[in-house]
């Protein structure tokens, strides 16, 4: 089992009702969630492999339950009448249950045959499609889904393993506690039979004679309505222990991430090197991040063109093995990167595995033919043929007809747009090429940010993670998930995007569309939608695709957007959750930066993605700015430091309170256990007082005032300017 052998990845939990399917077409239309059955890479991955046969891989059905007539499937096309094209391959399958039960499947393989289990409980097709994770709006008729976090230990008596599932219904579950089972499945890779494993309710033993090594056992929850998001554990019996695989770092309860748009941080374009951004380590460090993520730095299409739409994103690769040339070296960025860990700050690289660049050699080769050079440097030629004997030719997903500027096989590209034409994960060769990319930036950074993660297959985020962790146990995976998809925390990712909850709540906050008390909502939510106690959530009030937050203050006419901005990245420290800053934010880029100009500013009639919010991806303003604005970040960045009780994993409590301006105020407590605070954030220009219960401590633990202004018999009013963090014995009246 592991890297030396094309097993197909560990067991799946699912239910009728539920599809493993791919679907060609990235977009809105499609959904969000892409999967399939594929073999992994053995040994090392190559960066340019030879194509693997269309026998080199066969899947076959070894046994489903009574009544089904479920098959595997090479490309079907569930969604429309744009045919996908089929390239023949059949290295990868897809997979639609009919029945409730247990299902195996046969992998043929160069290396020998492989099994793989699929467990599939019983459900309707509504329910299903909730427990997909596409968007929540049909979770309300069941109830979120059950969740379980496993733990386990060697008892010596017994000379086996007990693993403690910790199953739970979700709050708002229609469930009861006798309808919740557990499922267990040992990796089918490994010596370990099924039938080894004794449950009792939810727990699970299994004695260390069935064991032949490290042994991976999966486990998911089942609340006779929804199944929940699987867990992982180890088990060794040699060592006696056990290990828990899908966890996020450690390190990361403690950490402030800072996203930089590349192109950008040397305040003038085309200024931005390696070594400007090397010289910029020491102001990062001094606000206080431990995460740097930089957007895409490899050879990419739009830095080259002037005023390409978007700004020059970088996200259309066309080399995954390099660094683009206007940035530096190779060994220059890794002397960032260097210049990064003597400052104790990891480095996350953007890695674009949903689609590539037209310019990519590989992607170029596959044409036979193009047509007339267009008018506008933004646009790229029609296709006139395709060279289907390019090694190539089948990387990339294709649809059966032509397109309006491409022949037959058309490409299919990122929600349409031909820059980024969307590469075939059905394809092991394609596959094994991205898993060297992988390989090769691990060696050198600290972690991964997945972009249009919703947009590759689960079966490809589990193989990175498997190679990542073994390189480095400490290695930080970072998905785009939109909307938020709690199965990618499934051996996948230690960290999400939360851009549907806490982003655009905060936006909406900030507008004064609605009333600070939602972001409590979008937080619970979290749990709600079936994302483990375990994994984490990004508070982010801001990234290279979203507006500035005091941009969209400004357009709710707010009478201070600046403050509004600072009232949410206060939010964003003191709500559960690993917080987020984007460059600039922290400097007032939208009062102070330079705007990026319009691509088409001649033209009313066409837009890009900057100009609603042309701040977005401005240049920074390193020599005017806001002390005091800064100065808020570099204390808030410090506090949230020196404060556990704030971290990710501290409860999060609505306790008691009064107030006469609730759509300006945001009042809530966090439990730590020992440690208790109530936390108010003002999002209004003046300050604004709320009355607690008297026990509270009204010393501020974040400017070390007295915040108090008045006091009753059964209550203590406190006056904030803009975030108060106060101590208290208990959260609620005896507790």
């Amino acid at each position: 089992m592991g890297l030396d052998s094309h097993h197909p990845g560990p067991p799946r939990f699912m239910q009728v009702g539920q599809r493993i399917v791919d679907p060609v077409f990235v977009d809105v239309e499609h959904g969000f969630d892409r999967d399939n059955l594929a073999p992994t890479i053995a040994g090392s991955p190559e960066r340019d492999p030879k194509s693997y046969d269309a026998d080199a891989f066969s899947w076959s059905v070894v046994s489903r339950p009574a009544g089904s007539s479920a098959t595997l499937e090479d490309a079907p096309t569930p969604y429309d009448d744009r045919d996908r094209y089929d390239h023949g391959l059949g290295h990868t399958a897809e997979f639609e249950p009919d029945e409730p039960g247990t299902y195996v499947f046969e992998l043929d393989a160069p290396d020998g045959t492989h099994e793989l289990t699929v467990r599939v409980f019983d459900g309707d097709e509504g329910d299903a499609a909730a427990a997909d994770g596409v968007g929540a709006s049909g979770r309300r008729d069941c109830g979120g889904p059950p969740r379980i976090e496993l733990d386990g230990r060697y008892d010596a008596a017994t000379e086996s393993f007990v693993v403690e599932s910790g199953a739970e219904l979700a709050s708002d579950s229609h469930a009861v506690e006798s309808d919740l089972v557990v499922e267990y499945l040992p990796h089918d890779a490994s010596g370990l039979a099924a039938t080894d494993i004794a449950v009792d309710g939810t727990t699970a033993r299994i004695p260390a004679a069935a064991l032949d090594g490290p042994t991976r056992l999966y486990a998911a929850p089942f609340d006779g309505q929804r199944v929940g998001v699987r867990d992982e554990i180890v088990l060794d019996p040699e060592s006696e222990s056990v290990s828990l695989p899908n966890r996020p770092p450690d390190w990361l309860d403690d950490a402030v991430v800072y996203e930089i748009f590349t192109r950008s941080f040397a305040g003038e374009p085309g200024e931005t090197t390696f070594e400007v951004l090397a010289d910029r380590v020491s102001y990062l460090d001094e606000l206080g991040v431990d995460v740097v993520w930089l957007t895409p730095i490899v050879p990419a299409w739009s830095p080259t063109v002037e005023t390409a739409p978007g700004g020059p994103h970088g996200y259309s690769t066309a080399d995954y093995f390099d660094v683009a040339p206007d940035l530096g070296t190779i060994a220059e960025f890794e002397a960032f990167v260097d210049r990064c860990h003597d400052h104790d700050i990891r480095v996350c690289f953007d890695l674009v595995a949903n689609h590539c660049g037209w310019t990519h050699p590989f992607f170029q080769e596959t044409i036979a033919q193009v047509g007339d050079d267009p008018d506008e440097p933004a646009q790229f030629p029609d296709i006139v043929a395709w060279d289907a004997s390019s090694t190539y030719s089948d990387w990339f997903d294709r649809q059966r007809g032509a397109s309006r500027h491409d022949a037959a096989p058309a490409q299919t590209s990122f929600f349409g747009v031909r820059l980024q034409p969307n590469l075939n994960h059905g394809n092991v060769a394609l596959r094994e090429h991205l898993l060297a990319a992988v390989e090769f930036w691990a060696e050198r950074v600290d972690g991964f940010r997945c972009d249009i993660a919703w947009g590759v297959p689960h079966s490809f985020w589990a193989e990175v993670r498997e190679r990542v962790r073994a390189m480095d146990s400490d290695f930080l995976l970072l998905d785009e998930a939109i909307p938020r998809t709690p199965t990618f925390a499934a051996s996948e990712f230690d960290c999400h995007f939360d851009t549907t909850g806490f982003t655009e709540t905060a936006h909406a906050v900030a507008r004064g569309e609605r009333p600070p008390s939602d972001l409590l909502d979008a937080i619970e939510a979290r749990e709600r939608d079936g994302f483990p106690d375990y994994t984490r959530l990004l508070n982010a009030t801001e990234n290279h695709d979203e507006a500035r937050l005091a941009h969209e203050a400004a357009v709710g006419h707010r009478e201070d957007p600046a403050a509004v901005a600072r009232a949410a990245a206060a939010a964003a420290f003191t709500l559960p959750g690993v917080p987020m800053l984007y460059y600039g934010q922290e400097r007032l880029i939208t009062r102070h930066g330079t705007r990026r100009e319009f691509p088409y500013a001649d033209d009313d009639d066409r837009a890009d993605d900057i100009e609603r919010d042309p701040y977005k991806r401005a240049f920074v303003n390193w020599a005017e700015f806001p002390e005091d604005h800064l100065d808020f970040y570099r204390r808030l960045v410090a506090f949230y430091h020196d404060s556990p009780v704030l971290g990710p994993s501290a409860d999060l409590v609505r306790p008691a309170y009064r107030t006469e301006t609730p759509d300006d105020v945001l009042v809530f407590g966090r439990n730590a256990g020992d440690a208790k605070r109530i936390v108010v954030v003002n999002f209004a220009a003046d300050p604004r007082r709320v009355d607690l219960r008297p026990v509270v401590d009204t010393t501020d633990l974040f400017t070390g005032r007295d915040v108090a202004v008045a006091r009753s018999e059964d209550a203590v009013t406190v006056e904030v300017e803009r975030l108060a963090v106060l101590s208290t014995p208990s959260l609620f009246d005896g507790a």
